[in-house]
């Protein structure tokens, strides 16, 4: 079966093409980690920390 490229919703985020649940948990571990660079006082210097930990946190949240 041939795919028609114009009806397929793909999303770019980060240079990286997510589909689906895949991209919603993506952005909420985005908008997480920015979260935590907020609550630092928005230091930069922090960006891989601040992934690492929302991402540890989001992806434990799906676990449950």
């Amino acid at each position: 079966m041939k795919r028609d490229r114009q009806t397929e919703k793909k999303y770019e985020l980060n240079g990286v093409v997510q589909e689906g649940d895949d991209l919603f948990v993506q952005k909420r571990i985005a908008r997480r980690a920015y979260e935590l660079y907020l609550e630092r006082g928005g230091i930069n210097g922090h960006e891989v920390e601040d992934w690492l930990q929302a991402e540890r946190e989001i992806l434990e949240e799906e676990c449950q």
